[in-house]
């Protein structure tokens, strides 16, 4: 099927002269002068502020403003880096930037501010200078190139644009652009009909860059808006602005929209050289003006995101990325970031970086082409596309504005600039969500009471009333209702790419020693493991490499065992304390869990959780067991869990320490569970030492038969396990405490 449409990519090089004074019949010679001036200053740009961009709609001479049209048809023929799910679409891209996104449109407009020229372009194909700002590809070219859509984008203005490339991407001026767009829409809707273009739009990405040259030029160089504002009003005359320009393309249309943070401005060559010293130090003034505007920026966004039905606003942070590479350049395979490699690396652009001042030997080595704009390698790596130009990869952002977008609101809001895409589970019946009824084993609990509470009444496995601490986790995150187990047959490709559950439980075998228990009817955490491999295959043929790799970085794992380890296999076998003291006993766990840690961060994960044991001899049926006749908590139960949760966090720090950018979280399972047992009234409840269903002192599974009549009243379900209304507690709770551990 030939390709009919794709999409806008919007970039705009904002204002960098004095706004409202400059017209389009002023003297030739005055306005070189002020161009010339301000070249260096200026990112070579000489145009009017994207805070006063109203004003430019009836000024077209505004040079190089530009509107990428980047009809991004995903039904091209060429080899796309990034795969997309089978049950998802972009059919466009569409981008606001600035000159770091300009293909070429100052060639053909009146100004003299071009980069048609030597040394401009030496890496671009056969060497020529396009009016790229650059000395190869810009973003534009690479995000088409890593869609598979084609090589390059053409600028729309040049003169040898076809009729393919309207199809496929061009650029056009700033001053114009919500115009052009109302234009290319109408265009569509003459191609495709209204219904098929309200569908392109959305679901189409739009990408805004904003607020670069507002601040660095309009404000620090120039200086004269810091006669009428300070840092802080400015900002929010800029936020005002950024706001209303999402809320008008929201009502064009736009639904998916990224908004990028401003970078580290102090930081770029220029502004060191300006305002930086005699040494040439990032200036922090000019950062911390960035740092003030990403503030309200991210503020905004977040009420956007709320206020905007249907639509996902995101923030993205790309000032803490793109400082990471200035402190740290080696890292990213780069020698040079303080200065440019054209002529003295330190002022040069535009007109001033020309046959003249000669360039670098080997730009591969430097993080800015000029004085304010990145090379290609800035711009580009073969793991993330745009790694230092927007710091933020395709696949990254694509999970945020694709797989991130749902009917789940989230009880814990995360950070700026994070993302949890999807919940693994692994472990026993305490998480488990129903992988015991598609394997052999009489230990189900596919049937009333169980479930009573569930959505409609319905048992599903759950070992619970409810919902389970796996449900209750995605839920928290906003990702989904539920977390769905690996082995239903009825798992949908959209349950793949947030997260499935591997658990399964019996409460009378174990998970992290197998081969030690009587009865093996359980998917042991070895089996699980295996069972994850399968799973990531299969992420892998349903949205190609790039984004399971960022699914699986990205994804919060939480392991949840070692309960069976102890009361039953240990405690309840007289065999095993034959065999194990405590201390012996604890080590073999612990080398069984932190080898399974291992397994997967070999596999990709980098945020591990591990919980602790709880106070497993106060669990109701243990309270029975060996906690007397009085049913006390039995005290050495404890005791050996205690043991095991000090060497486990000891044995995850030491894995923290030594496995580059893991996040190992210990997770104290062991508190607030006592908190909650013996201070139930504290939390809500009534009852603490024996569960709700039957007498509550034993029964679990199909032993349990009938219910108590307010389970609320109850923190224990049966024997064994926690009410949905006590989960709540303890989930909530481990997210705010100890979330943050896995994102930084």
């Amino acid at each position: 099927m030939e390709p009919l449409y794709g999409g806008l990519l919007l970039a705009d090089s904002i204002n960098l002269g004095d706004e409202g004074a400059r017209s389009v019949d002023e003297d030739p010679v005055n306005l070189a002068l002020r161009e010339i001036g301000g070249v260096s200053l200026r990112q070579g740009i000489p145009c009017y502020s994207s805070v006063e961009m109203q004003a430019l709609f009836h000024k077209p001479y505004c040079a190089s403003n530009a509107l990428v049209l980047s009809l991004l048809s995903l039904l091209c023929t060429g080899e796309a880096l990034v795969k997309l799910p089978a049950n998802v679409t972009v059919p466009a891209v569409i981008m606001f930037g600035d000159s770091i996104v300009d293909q070429g449109a100052n060639n053909n407009l009146g100004t003299l501010i071009k980069c048609n020229f030597a040394p401009y372009g030496q890496d671009f194909e056969g060497g020529v200078p396009t009016g790229r700002f650059s000395n190869g590809k810009t973003p534009p070219d690479l995000l088409a190139e890593e869609l598979g859509i084609k090589e390059i984008l053409p600028a729309y203005l040049d003169s040898n644009t076809k009729d393919e490339d309207l199809r496929t991407g061009s650029v056009l001026s700033l001053a114009d652009q919500l115009k052009m767009f109302n234009e290319y829409i109408g265009k569509l809707k003459g191609l495709v009909g209204e219904e098929e273009t309200s569908n392109i739009l959305a679901n189409s990405l739009f990408l805004v860059v904003s607020g670069n040259n507002d601040l660095a030029n309009t404000y620090y160089t120039i200086g004269l808006r810091r006669l009428q504002y300070d840092v802080a009003s400015y900002a929010d005359l800029m936020v005002a602005s950024a706001s209303n320009f999402i809320q008008e393309i929201y009502k064009l249309g736009a639904r998916r929209i990224g908004v990028f943070s401003a970078p580290p401005i102090g930081c770029l060559p220029a502004q060191r050289t300006l305002a930086g010293g005699a040494l040439r130090v990032c200036a922090e003034d000019h950062n911390q003006g960035a740092q003030m505007y990403n503030m309200k920026l991210s503020s905004e966004i977040d009420s956007l995101d709320n206020s905007l039905s249907q639509a996902k606003v995101v923030y993205i942070d790309i000032y803490n990325s793109l400082l990471d590479i200035i402190k740290n350049p080696q890292s990213y395979g780069l020698d040079v970031v303080d200065r440019g490699c054209c002529g003295s690396g330190i002022v040069e652009v535009a007109i001033l970086c020309n046959h003249a001042t000669p360039p670098c030997l080997d730009n591969s080595k430097y993080l800015f082409w000029d004085s304010f704009h990145p090379t290609e390698k800035g711009e580009f790596s073969s793991t993330t596309i745009m790694q230092f130009s927007s710091c933020l990869s395709i696949s990254a952002i694509l999970v945020f504005l694709l797989f991130c977008t749902n009917g789940t609101r989230a009880a814990i809001k995360l950070p700026r600039n994070k993302t949890i895409p999807a919940v693994i589970m692994f472990g026993d019946s305490i998480v488990d969500t129903g992988n015991n009824n598609y394997i052999e084993t009489i230990f189900k609990v596919n049937y009333p009471p169980y479930g009573k509470d569930f959505m409609g009444g319905k048992p599903t496995g759950r070992f619970c009333d409810g919902k389970v601490p796996s449900d209750l986790l995605v839920e928290e995150l906003g990702i989904k209702e539920l977390l769905p187990p690996y082995l239903d047959p009825t798992l949908q490709a959209k349950d793949l790419r947030t997260g499935v559950n591997f658990a399964s439980g019996v409460p009378y075998t174990t998970v992290f020693l197998p081969r030690l228990s009587v009865e093996q009817k359980v998917i042991s955490l070895s089996d699980q493991l295996d069972l994850y491999k399968e799973y990531v295959a299969k992420l892998k043929e349903l949205v190609g490499e790039d984004i399971t790799s960022t699914i699986v970085r990205n994804s919060l794992y939480i392991v949840v065992a070692g309960s069976n380890d102890m009361t039953n296999t240990y405690f309840n076998n007289p065999l095993r304390r034959l065999h194990f003291d405590f201390s012996s006993y604890t080590d073999l766990m612990l080398n069984s869990a932190s080898a399974f840690a291992q397994a997967l961060y070999n596999l990709g994960a980098r945020r591990i959780g591990v919980f602790g044991v709880p106070p497993i001899g106060c669990l109701p049926s243990q309270r029975t067991l060996a906690g007397g006749a009085l049913r006390n908590c039995a005290e050495n139960y404890n005791q050996l869990a205690q043991l095991f949760n000090k060497k486990l966090s000891a044995r995850l720090n030491f894995l923290n320490t030594n496995l580059p950018q893991a996040r190992m979280v210990y997770v104290d399972a062991f508190s607030l569970p006592l908190e909650l047992i013996n201070n139930p009234a504290k939390y809500g409840f009534e009852v603490a030492n024996k569960g709700c269903c039957g007498t509550g002192v034993i029964e679990v599974a199909f032993l349990c038969t009938y219910t108590c009549t307010d389970v609320s009243d109850y923190v224990f379900w049966d024997g064994f396990h926690l009410t949905e209304k006590a989960y709540r507690v303890l989930v909530h709770q481990f997210l705010k405490k100890d979330l943050n551990s896995f994102l930084f």
